[in-house]
């Protein structure tokens, strides 16, 4: 058997489709793929070897017809993603989907209960169905924590589209200081096919992984409004502030950790950023994939 990590195609985003062909490009969330780095991370932990992982595209899971493998179910996912096809051993750990995903999909959830749920959202709703769910955070968090925090860092303000966008007015209560020394980062990556093929998925990671690199070793601060920002940086001991426009659901384990900024609080931030307590969900969100996969072999 192998182990799965998530690959993103795009294949069901009917709207990226129609964007490449009035624009001629359109750009896909990085943040996905640090998912799957946290993945591959998370099972070298556990001692699982390089070359027993392989990455399972998301959406077009319900044609996978590769090595039987046990596939990290940690991330969002769609009506697409369903059927998951019997050769998928499905891991359940930060698992994110809407109504129309649970309730049909019911007898499968309840096969493989209790479901790890990366957002009370979703917990909610796999309890409403009947189904075991508990909320256990995103596998980002699970990263490991940078060596030390670097001699002369950087604010870096990192933001991407649409609910991703930062809202420009947070940048009036930053101190001067910190501005003089600011480094602003999209993290959309522009791409010219649809939908993404085993290459560009790949680059993608690669894009991803060197932009970890940045954070871990640059940042002093982070400014971002993005989940998959700011829960691998508080994993990589990097301090975090979230400015977002408005609340989102997705962000509930977050709070538990740190302040989710929206416009009429801005005011109130502590630039100086605590770091979060992060080892016990690190070290849960790797027990409880250790857990799982002990129970395959």
């Amino acid at each position: 058997m192998k182990f799965g990590v998530l690959g993103f195609s795009y294949t069901s985003f009917t709207n990226f489709e129609r964007q490449l062909g009035w624009a001629g490009c359109y750009t896909v969330n990085l943040g996905d793929n640090a998912q799957t780095i946290a993945s591959r991370h998370v099972f070298r932990a556990i001692g699982v070897p390089d070359d027993e992982v392989v990455r399972i595209d998301r959406d077009t899971l319900p044609v996978y017809s590769g090595d039987p493998a046990a596939l990290l179910m940690n991330g969002y996912f769609t009506e697409a993603s369903f059927p998951i096809p019997d050769c998928i051993t499905p891991l359940f750990v930060g698992f994110s989907a809407r109504e129309d995903v649970v309730a049909p999909n019911r007898d499968y959830f309840l096969r493989w209960g209790p479901i790890g749920c990366r957002d009370t959202e979703t917990t909610r709703l796999m309890q409403a169905s009947g189904i075991p769910a508990f909320t256990s955070g995103c596998i980002t968090l699970a990263l490991p924590r940078r060596a030390a925090p670097p001699a002369a860092g950087k604010l870096l303000v990192i933001y991407g589209s649409w609910s991703g966008a930062l809202p420009a007015s947070v940048l009036g209560f930053a101190p001067k200081t910190l501005l003089d020394t600011a480094e602003f980062i999209f993290h959309r990556l522009p791409v010219n096919t649809y939908p993404l093929t085993e290459r560009e998925m790949r680059l993608a990671e690669a894009v991803e992984t060197d932009l970890f690199r940045q954070y871990r070793d640059d940042a002093s601060l982070v400014l971002t409004p993005l989940h998959h920002v700011a829960a691998p940086c508080m994993a990589m001991g990097v301090p975090v502030i979230i400015a977002r426009k408005d609340l989102d659901a997705r962000f509930d384990f977050l709070r538990q950790l740190v302040p989710v900024h929206t416009p009429g609080s801005f005011h109130g931030i502590d630039w100086a950023a605590p770091l979060p307590a992060i080892d016990p969900v690190r070290d849960g969100l790797v027990e409880m994939v250790k857990q799982l996969v002990s129970r395959l072999t």
